[in-house]
Parts: structure tokens; sequence; C-alpha cells
């Protein structure tokens, strides 16, 4: 009775396993942070992850450094960064997200506000320009001297490649975040 050939179908199946690779692990894309949600597309493709990290700064308001990672997005393709905080209306922090979703009390038939907003950045805006294999990354820091310590509030997060017209939506799911 000769092992050899059981013994290469073990070597073999062991390789083949270790270097199979999943679709399906989208976490592996999500940056290390407090808060984090996977980014998939709405229309368009691209996925990626983001993540939200509060930190006390001495004027008690709000600081978080924010990480985005994107892949599988069109190559050489600017991408506006988008949220939708829920500050200062009913319930600002039950983890629905009714600003992005267009829902009361961020309804049209609510007070006047933008359902995303783009964030500012040094002089400009914050933007992920894609390389040429459709993946981009950005890392910044936000803050708000009109949010104090202690406030917990929903938001979700959107890329989109034009501000008034996108051809491409990509969007986080709803994050819950509390002010340090």
């Amino acid at each position: 009775m000769r092992k050899l050939p059981l013994l290469g179908l073990v070597v073999v199946s062991g390789w083949t396993l270790a270097c199979s690779s999943s679709s399906t692990a989208p976490t592996a894309l999500i940056p290390g942070g407090t808060h984090q949600s996977e980014i998939t597309a709405v229309t368009g493709t691209g996925r990626g992850g983001v993540s939200v990290t509060p930190k006390a700064i001495p004027e008690g308001t709000m600081a978080v450094n924010i990480s985005i990672t994107l892949t599988n997005a069109r190559p050489n393709t600017t991408y506006f960064v988008q949220r939708a905080p829920e500050v200062g209306r009913a319930s600002a922090a039950d983890g629905v997200c009714q600003r992005a979703l267009g829902l009361s009390p961020w309804s049209p038939n609510d007070p006047a506000a933008a359902a995303f907003l783009t964030f500012p950045l040094g002089t400009g805006l914050a933007t992920i320009t894609t390389a040429a294999i459709g993946t981009g990354s950005l890392d910044f820091e936000f803050r708000s001297p009109t949010t104090p310590a202690g406030t917990v509030f929903d938001v979700m997060f959107r890329l989109v490649d034009s501000e008034t017209a996108p051809t491409t939506d990509l969007r986080s799911g709803c994050l819950t975040v509390i002010v340090k």
C-alpha cells in the first residue's frame, strides 16, 4: 500500500484552503476606530468602510478622526465625502438615520435641512480620488465648535461623484456617535 498520494492530497488541500479568498469579507476594508461601518453602493460601483473616532479636546466640543477606504470604485474618479448628521432634532440618536433617508423629522415637510453635507477640509472640500485600479482612502480630523461634549447623534456617510447630480452613491450604515 502506497501512502504518498494521500499525503499529497492533504498538502494540496491545505494549500488550497490557505490560498482561498472570500468575496464576502468586507470587514477587511473597514478602518479601525470607535464607530465603524461598511460602505456599499446604492448606485454605481464600489465598496469600502468608514470609521469615526471621537476624541476629547480642551474646548469641550466635537473633534473626531474619520478614516475612509474605498475599493472596486470607478478608476481615476473624485468622490465628495458627505455626512448626514442628526443633531438638534427629535430622534437624533435612535440608530435609524432619518435625515439620510428623508424621514421625519428630516423630511421635506420639516424645517429645511440638506440631507447630506460635504465635509469642509482646509480651504476646500473633503474628497477621495481613486487610483487607476479604483481604490482610494482618506484620513482627516473634523471639528464642530457648536457641538458640545456629551452630545449623542446618528450619522450616515456618503461618497458621491458629483454634489448636484451623482451617478455613483456609496453609503455607510447608520452610526451613533458620542462626542467626548
